[in-house]
């Protein structure tokens, strides 16, 4: 055997081992669904009172602001996603607010959003 029939077996070891360890499930997968699955977050019991804490609070988000007012339960509904995105990211609350939310308040609004974010 030549050296470009050994090159050309070897770059087939390793597209098959790559193709293979890609098209299988890994660890990536399967995390949100393990990383949520004993915390069942509530909106009435876990996120509402995070919300009034951090958020619906004089000069953010409530009535009479520019922004999105977070007293009205249906606008942390709709907006969830956003909410989830801006807390795991650390942009809401903001510096400057003087808050801060703990990493078990930043899980149970990943979770409550990862499972739904239903009105429960």
């Amino acid at each position: 055997m030549t050296i470009k029939n050994y090159l050309s077996a070897a770059i087939l070891v390793f597209l098959s081992i790559t193709s293979f360890s890609c098209s299988s499930e890994n660890e990536d997968d399967l995390l949100p669904k393990e990383r949520c699955e004993e915390q069942a977050a509530t909106l009435s019991g876990d996120i509402i009172p995070i919300i009034n804490q951090n958020c619906a609070v004089s000069g953010c988000h409530v009535s009479g602001t520019n922004r999105v007012d977070f007293s009205i339960t249906e606008n942390i509904i709709s907006r969830a996603n956003q909410i989830k995105n801006f807390t795991q990211n650390n942009i809401m609350p903001p510096k400057a607010s003087g808050k801060q939310l703990s990493d078990t308040e930043k899980e149970l609004i990943y979770c409550w959003v990862d499972q739904g974010a239903l009105d429960n």
